[in-house]
Formats: structure tokens, C-alpha cells, sequence
């Protein structure tokens, strides 16, 4: 009797383990979601260039951040039914593989979703500008003058040049012959930025035989905030302004300049060539 009675308990409290073995494998199927890319539009006229280098996404399912993920990416979502999701961009700020961050000054990508428990769900994310996205400078050489005052002692200057660029016709190049051994280009000067903490970027496409500098003058003086290494091929980059204008003396304008120095390069036998395209100076 003993024994029947034990069995019987084992025989009950087993379909109850199971069932809740069940219950719970079920509850833990995911929804997956799969982003490819994450592409830009923009107002050509008031926006500039639609040129991006989006590498990350920063996911949220109703608000919820679900996780950052490199480009391309299929990751799983433990939720069913509708959902809104929002995909953030997500940058190499100043260009660094350690340093990622979310970009403020776009907006995020939004749909509304439908999801099924093992299903892959394919989302096509496009971002725009913010909608408070100020633009102070947008160079993208294809107007007939170029927007570039110089220093004392630049030894050349930037030219319009259709032989190699990034898109449109023309892009801007720096050539520096045998004997030149400095160049520096500067934006005009802004007297507008604002110095409350907004993000300030300098958006650029860059292709380079040798180290480019490139860095802000303030009232206070010239700031070099980062050097631009050699590349075969074009590049996108965003270069953080914020803490280099928001951290120094306040100032009644501020200019971005460009150069070159033969001190700090190895000078290429072919001679220093620098291109540059889709300039962007944007806040917030």
C-alpha cells in the first residue's frame, strides 16, 4: 500500500514538473529581429550629404532598451503581440573602436511591430536628423566657391577636384609639393555655437596619404583634438566638439581649421594628398 501510495505521488508531482517544464520553454521562445543597416535621409538643401557610417544599433521594445548591437544583427526578444520598436543609431565617436555612442543628433528609426514567438522579424531602419538639429556649416564642394579662409604661412590651399571624390562631382583636395611642408585651412568663424552641453559635431568624409589635423581656435587659443590617420579609401568620421568648446574659456567665436605639418609626418615620397568631403558642422 505503501508502495502504491508513493508511486502515485511521484506519478503526480512528475506531470507537474513536466507541464511547468512546458509552460516555462514556451514562455522563454523568442521573437527574433534581424537589422542589416541602419541608413540615413536627409534635406540635401538644409542637411547636407546623406554620407553616414552607422555601426551600431541601440534597440528599445516600448521604451525598454533591449540591447546594443554591432551591424549587422539578429538578436531575440523575449515578448509577443504589438510592440513599438525604436532603433538608435550608434556611432565610433571621434572615430574610435572603444568609444561608442549613441548619435544624438539623429532621430530614431520607428515602427510598430507584430511579434510572433520564433519568428525572425526583418526591420529596414532608416534615421533622419533631429528635429533641433542646427546646421552652421555644410561644405560639400559642389558650389562654384569654397566657404575656407587660411593661415599665415599655409604653404597651398584647397581645390576643387572631380578625379576622386565621395559623391556628387567634386570633393576637396590638399596636394603639398616637394618644399611644402605646411598646410592649414580654417572654417569661417561662428560666433553662434552654443556652449550649454548640447552635442557639437564636425561630420566629415576624409581619404589621406598622410596625417591629418584636425582641430578648433577659440578665443583662448588653438586646440588640435585629434589626428586623422592614413587611408586608401574614403571614410566617415564625427568628431566631438562638445567638450573642447563646453570646457574652455567662453569665447565670442569659434572656427574648425584643417592642416597639415611636416614635423608630425613622415612626408610621402608621392607627396602629401589629402581629400575631404561633406563637411558638417551640426548641434543641437
Amino acid at each position: 500500500m505503501h508502495n502504491v501510495k508513493f508511486y502515485s505521488l511521484f506519478i503526480i508531482l512528475s506531470i507537474i514538473l513536466s507541464s511547468c517544464s512546458k509552460e516555462d520553454y514556451e514562455a522563454t521562445v523568442p521573437t527574433y529581429i534581424s537589422i542589416d543597416q541602419i541608413t540615413l535621409t536627409t534635406n540635401q538643401a538644409t542637411e547636407g550629404s546623406t554620407s553616414s557610417s552607422i555601426t551600431d544599433a541601440w534597440v528599445f521594445i516600448d521604451d525598454n532598451l533591449v540591447g546594443v548591437y554591432e551591424l549587422p544583427a539578429t538578436f531575440p526578444v523575449l515578448k509577443e503581440g504589438s510592440a513599438t520598436i525604436k532603433v538608435y543609431a550608434g556611432i565610433k565617436d571621434n572615430g574610435i573602436s572603444a568609444s561608442r555612442k549613441r548619435y544624438l543628433l539623429y532621430a530614431p528609426h520607428v515602427e510598430q511591430l507584430n511579434l510572433v514567438k520564433g519568428e525572425t522579424i526583418n526591420v529596414n531602419a532608416n534615421v533622419t536628423y533631429a528635429s533641433g538639429a542646427s546646421f552652421p556649416w555644410l561644405e560639400d564642394f559642389e558650389s562654384a566657391s569654397l566657404s575656407f579662409l587660411y593661415s599665415s604661412g599655409s604653404d597651398t590651399i584647397v581645390n576643387k577636384q572631380s578625379t576622386d571624390v565621395k559623391e556628387g562631382l567634386f570633393s576637396g583636395q590638399v596636394f603639398l609639393d616637394p618644399g611644402m611642408d605646411f598646410f592649414e585651412a580654417t572654417s569661417i568663424a561662428f560666433t553662434t555655437i552654443p556652449r550649454t552641453g548640447v552635442p557639437i559635431y564636425l561630420e566629415l568624409d576624409f581619404k589621406t596619404n598622410e596625417k591629418l589635423l584636425v582641430g578648433v581656435y577659440l578665443d583662448s587659443g588653438k586646440f588640435l583634438w585629434i589626428v586623422l590617420n592614413e587611408t586608401d579609401t574614403w571614410k566617415k568620421t564625427y568628431l566631438n566638439l562638445t567638450d573642447i568648446i563646453n570646457n574652455n574659456t567662453p569665447s565670442s567665436e569659434m572656427k574648425v581649421f584643417f592642416g597639415y605639418d611636416a614635423a608630425i609626418n613622415s612626408f610621402n615620397t608621392s607627396g602629401p594628398e589629402i581629400h575631404i568631403d561633406n563637411l558638417k558642422l551640426v548641434h543641437l
